[in-house]
This record gives structure tokens, C-alpha cells and sequence, in this order.
């Protein structure tokens, strides 16, 4: 009989928003906070030996689909190569007046 085994815990890298650092204000656009959250959670990945392109899933939490469109070239650049499965939620807003995205990176670990 063949023995199950449990793979490789998750990495799951949570609420990388689009706050600028430097100020603590959040971006005006939706584009510009997609790309300060994707450099955040690059940020992280790289402490831990892994990049962008190591991505599984992605799951957007989005207090509306306005703009989010024009982020199709920037995640296409990040992620066309890798594909990672993509979630989206709707919120009726997010937990600050003027977050327009959260992001939350999973992948699995290199065995």
C-alpha cells in the first residue's frame, strides 16, 4: 500500500497593501498601490531565498474592480511566465478609507 504524504507546507505572505513606507500614505491609484504591495511581498520572498516568479496563488482583495484593468501589464510582466492561480474578492471596503488592494502571496517551499 502506497503511504500518503502531506507536501510541502505553504508560504502564505499576508495583508501587503499599498502604503508607502516612507510617508504611510497610501498610493493614489490602484496601479501605483498594486506595485508597492508586489514590491513588499518581493521584499519578503528574497529574505527567504524565493522571488516573485515562485508564486502559486494570488489573492486580491479589492474594494472595486475600477482600475484594475490597467494593473493587467504590470501583473503580466511579473507573473506571465509563472501563471499562479489568481484569487479575487470584493469588499465593500477595505480596512482603511483609502486602501484600493491587498495582496496575499502563497508558494510552495523547494523541497
Amino acid at each position: 500500500m502506497e503511504k500518503l504524504t502531506r507536501p510541502n507546507a505553504e508560504i502564505h505572505i499576508r495583508h501587503l497593501t499599498g502604503r508607502n513606507p516612507g510617508n504611510g500614505e497610501f498610493a493614489p491609484s490602484l496601479v501605483a498601490q498594486l506595485r508597492l504591495a508586489l514590491a513588499q511581498g518581493a521584499s519578503e520572498l528574497e529574505q527567504h531565498g524565493y522571488s516573485l516568479r515562485d508564486v502559486t496563488r494570488i489573492i486580491f482583495t479589492l474594494s472595486g474592480t475600477e482600475g484594475f484593468s490597467a494593473c493587467f501589464s504590470t501583473l503580466n510582466e511579473l507573473f506571465g511566465q509563472s501563471c499562479p492561480a489568481t484569487t479575487l474578492r470584493l469588499v465593500k471596503s477595505g480596512r482603511h478609507q483609502d486602501e484600493l488592494v491587498e495582496l496575499d502571496l502563497l508558494m510552495t517551499p523547494k523541497s
